[in-house]
Formats: structure tokens, C-alpha cells, sequence
């Protein structure tokens, strides 16, 4: 009985495993930036530019940081927005305004977070998706690629939202929710 817990356990944590979120979906590794380092660049044409010239991100002034907060090149952050500490934004992530994104996050390359969203900590956010205005992400939900949440959904913590899939506006998702993508 112990070697089955033990066993399930393992199988546990490895299928709830962030590996999978930490890399570019052609399984690269991204080029990552502090907030602080980027905050020091200079600013041209309204982007926070690398002094190599290989990076732009675009930061409203009005952003708050926490530490360790991890941005990638072509990353914009609307006015209001703040994000926690330990996050980390991949290339090309849009976070619109009065947007907020907990602690531990990933959100991997080319997702587009919209206006007054709020993202609690832990979660992961897969390749390619979007979240719309006003949607809500409770701790540690799992968003696939390509994943399309609605404006005002609220997705319960704990809940597995498959590759593909589609949340409509307004839908409420109770805690450790299941969502596959129609066949």
C-alpha cells in the first residue's frame, strides 16, 4: 500500500510538473531579463531598449514589480498592472491594464493577458492563449496552448484547462475543473 501512495504521488507531481512551461514550445530556452535590469535601460520610442539593441519591452510607468521577476523580449505591460514576484513573462506577452499576476507564474510566448484580468499565484499559462477583460484565474490553474478564456470567466483554483480549448464569457469553472478541447 505505501509503494501505491508513494507511486501515485509521484504521478502526481509530475503531471502537475511546470517543466513543460519553463522552455519555447520548440523546446528552447527564452531570453529572460529582470524587471530591475530592464527598468535601467533606456527608453526609446516609448520601449525599454537593451543597450545591445536585441531587446524591447514596453513598460508602463505605472507598474509595480515585485522581485525576480523574469520579462522576455517584445513583453508590453499596461498602466495599473502589477505583477508578484518569481514571475515570469515570456517574449511577446501582452498584459493589458489594472491587470494583476500572483506570485510563481509563467506565462509562456505570445499570450495576450487583457484588461483588469486577475491571475493568482502559481498558475501556468501555455503557449499562444488569451485571456480576455475582466477574466479571473484562481491558484495554480493549468491553461494549455492555444486556449482561448472569455471576458469575465472565472476559472476555480486548481483547474486543468486542455490545449485548444475554449472558456465562454462569463462561464464560472468550479475548483479542480476539467476542460478538453471539442474532438
Amino acid at each position: 500500500m505505501k509503494r501505491l501512495t508513494a507511486t501515485l504521488g509521484l504521478a502526481l507531481l509530475c503531471a502537475c510538473s511546470s517543466a513543460k512551461y519553463e522552455v519555447n514550445p520548440d523546446g528552447s530556452k527564452p531570453v529572460l531579463y529582470t524587471a530591475a535590469q530592464v527598468l535601467k535601460w533606456s527608453v526609446v520610442d516609448g520601449a525599454h531598449q537593451s543597450p545591445s539593441g536585441d531587446a524591447r519591452i514596453y513598460v508602463d510607468q505605472t507598474v509595480r514589480f515585485d522581485n525576480d521577476v523574469r520579462l522576455g523580449n517584445g513583453v508590453r505591460i499596461g498602466a495599473g498592472s502589477s505583477i508578484d514576484e518569481d514571475v515570469t513573462l515570456f517574449p511577446n506577452v501582452t498584459v493589458g491594464e489594472n491587470t494583476k499576476i500572483g506570485g510563481d507564474v509563467i506565462v509562456q510566448g505570445d499570450v495576450k493577458i487583457g484588461n483588469r484580468v486577475s491571475v493568482a499565484g502559481d498558475t501556468k499559462i501555455g503557449a499562444e492563449s488569451v485571456v480576455e477583460d475582466g477574466a479571473t484565474l484562481g491558484k495554480w490553474v493549468r491553461i494549455g496552448k492555444k486556449v482561448r478564456v472569455g471576458t469575465g470567466a472565472k476559472i476555480g483554483p486548481g483547474s486543468v484547462i486542455d490545449d485548444g480549448a475554449t472558456i465562454a464569457s462569463s462561464q464560472t469553472l468550479p475548483p479542480s475543473s476539467r476542460v478538453s478541447a471539442p474532438k
